[in-house]
């Protein structure tokens, strides 16, 4: 079971458009409208995998009750709290060539009783094999929520996953979380220098291992992946394709690596196959994730090391 936090969620618009032109009208041959955010996202794929999740976080409005609807329609299992605001929608302009403009609009205030409300959700669910805080926050929540939602994780012995950029992913290390899932771009900022080369990177991840967290997921696009814990570190290897959107793809590969590491899969084993599902979903156009299928037919051609 993978409960899935996402305190400010999307209406995902993605515009297909044939040539993406400033100052002028770009018209859309396609939109695709799907629910949006990292914690989201992971509890989508998750149900794909027929891994059960719960997705938690806040929703609002018109948009909200879109975005609840829509996930509904896939089958997830979601407890949001309601706000009287309305949930952000972010547009996505996608061109011929796959090059993309993303707007991230700010989200909706929160106060000390919604605040509370999901608190209580968070806590009275039974224990799940992960719980997974990811993005950004929105106005009205404390700097330091994160952490003490993996303090208290800690104290009812659930295991905890970051996946988040910034304050949140440092409050990940100070916690000792058990799993941060950062890119590579991500981990540099984290760490306050370039990490050129894969061996910079597995020395990053090293140094976080060394200040307590449990283990480091590294995406890194062309490359793949690299997982490293205490017992080992491996790298997970894409074959090339034709990359159609990358959107959601790292919380696609988040997905599939909790769910194999709960249903007992070795680690390496585990990445291969998240890295198979991050490739399966860039395959696919806009937000529509990957599916089972394109993941089976990925998953031999993924190489480990």
């Amino acid at each position: 079971m993978i409960h899935t936090l996402t305190l400010n969620p999307t209406l995902d618009l993605t515009y297909l458009v044939p040539d993406f032109r400033h100052d002028d009208t770009n018209r859309a041959h396609t939109v695709y409208r799907a629910p949006g955010g990292k914690g989201i996202n992971v509890s989508r794929v998750s149900t794909r995998l027929k891994h059960p999740t719960v997705a938690l976080g806040f929703l609002g409005g018109h948009t909200g009750l879109e975005v609840a609807e829509l996930l509904e329609s896939e089958g997830v299992r979601s407890w949001f709290v309601t706000l009287s605001k309305m949930t952000r929608t972010n547009p996505i302009v996608q061109d011929a060539l796959g090059e993309q403009l993303r707007v991230s609009a700010p989200g909706p205030s929160v106060s000390g009783h919604h605040l509370q409300a999901l608190w209580e959700n968070l806590f009275s669910l039974r224990r799940p094999d992960w719980l997974l805080t990811s993005g950004s926050r929105p106005q009205g929540v404390p700097e330091d929520f994160y952490a003490r939602v993996l303090r208290q994780a800690k104290l009812e012995g659930i295991p905890t996953v970051v996946d988040a950029d910034g304050p949140e992913l440092r409050q990940g290390v100070e916690e000792r979380a058990d799993l941060l899932k950062p890119n590579q771009y991500e981990l540099e900022r984290l760490l306050g220098r370039a990490l050129p080369t894969l061996e910079d990177v597995l020395g990053g991840c090293q140094d976080l291992l060394k200040r307590g967290v449990g283990a480091v997921a590294v995406s890194l696009g062309g490359q793949g992946a690299v997982l490293v814990r205490p017992d080992g570190a491996w790298q997970a290897v894409p074959p090339q394709v034709k990359v159609h959107s990358a959107v959601g793809a790292g919380d696609s590969f988040l997905a599939g690596l909790c769910s194999k590491l709960a249903e007992g899969e070795s680690p390496n084993e585990a990445l291969r196959f998240a890295v198979a599902c991050g490739t399966a979903t860039a395959m696919n156009p806009g937000t529509t994730l990957c599916q089972l299928e394109g993941i089976q037919e990925i998953l031999p051609m993924v190489r480990l090391e």
